[in-house]
C-alpha cells in the first residue's frame, strides 16, 4: 500500500475533477431539457391558436346562418355589433393564448439556463477542489519529510 501513497493527492483530486464534470455535463444537459420543453410550449400554444381561430371561424358562420334564418339583415346594426363582439373575443382568447404560451417558454428558457450557470459552478468547484486537494497534500508531504508535522495530543 506504501506505493499509493504518492498517487493519493492526485487520486482525490482526479475524484473532484470528475464530480465537477459530472455537474457540468448534467447542468448542460438540463439546459437542453429545458429549451426543449419551450419549443414545445410554443408549438403547443401556436396549435391551440390555430385551433382557437377555426373555432372562432365556425361561430361566425353559425352566427350569420341564425342571423338570416331569424329574418335580420346579417352584418348590419345589431347582427354587426355581435359579430363584431364575437371577433374581438376571439382576438383576445388568441392573444392570451400567446402570452401564456411565450410566458411559460421564457420561464422554461430562463430555468434551463440558471441549470447551465449551475454547472458551470460545479465544474469550476470541481476544479478548485482538485487544486486545493492536490496542494494540501504537497504541503503535508514536505512538513513530514521536514520533519515540522505537529505531534499528535501537542
Amino acid at each position: 500500500m506504501a506505493f499509493l501513497a504518492p498517487a493519493l493527492p492526485f487520486l482525490a483530486a482526479a475524484g473532484s475533477v470528475v464530480q465537477g464534470i459530472g455537474g457540468f455535463m448534467a447542468g448542460q444537459a438540463n439546459k437542453k431539457r429545458a429549451f426543449a420543453q419551450a419549443k414545445e410550449e410554443v408549438r403547443a400554444s401556436n396549435e391551440q391558436e390555430t385551433e382557437i381561430r377555426k373555432d372562432f371561424r365556425r361561430k361566425i358562420g353559425a352566427q350569420l346562418a341564425a342571423q338570416f334564418g331569424n329574418g335580420m339583415e346579417g352584418g348590419s346594426g345589431t347582427a354587426l355589433a355581435a359579430l363584431r363582439e364575437s371577433q374581438l373575443e376571439a382576438a383576445l382568447d388568441v392573444m392570451t393564448t400567446r402570452r401564456m404560451g411565450a410566458s411559460r417558454a421564457a420561464a422554461l428558457r430562463s430555468q434551463g439556463k440558471a441549470e447551465e450557470r449551475q454547472g458551470y459552478f460545479s465544474l469550476a468547484s470541481g476544479l478548485l477542489g482538485a487544486g486545493s486537494s492536490v496542494h494540501s497534500q504537497q504541503v503535508d508531504w514536505a512538513q513530514a519529510r521536514s520533519g515540522t508535522t505537529p505531534r499528535a495530543g501537542v
